[in-house]
């Protein structure tokens, strides 16, 4: 299943990412860019990618080139840390007397 999730980009180029369910300009009526999106976090590299795509009917804006970008940049740097490592797995031996 994927979650589709909305998102704008301030003038500062700040994303603010929401809900599918909430209309854009209920969250920000001067964005500079908007639309759709999906985030996934890809477990080999450990981190995030995003994919922007369509538009925002009630602010009558697009995605543009380099939202991806911005939005991938602000969730690494956010959220990721260099030491967040992927699990290591476990390998237990059992002695049997």
């Amino acid at each position: 299943m994927i979650n589709v999730l909305k998102y704008c980009l301030n003038e500062k180029k700040i994303p603010i990412i929401f809900s599918s369910d909430i209309i854009h300009c209920d969250v920000m009526a001067d964005a500079v860019s908007a639309g759709f999106l999906v985030v996934k976090f890809d477990i080999d590299t450990l981190k995030f990618k995003a994919t922007c795509f369509g538009e925002s009917l009630s602010l009558k804006i697009k995605i543009a080139i380099g939202d991806e970008e911005i939005i991938e940049n602000y969730l690494n740097n956010k959220f990721h840390s260099s030491e967040l490592t992927a699990p290591t797995p476990q390998v237990y031996s059992i002695e049997i007397k």
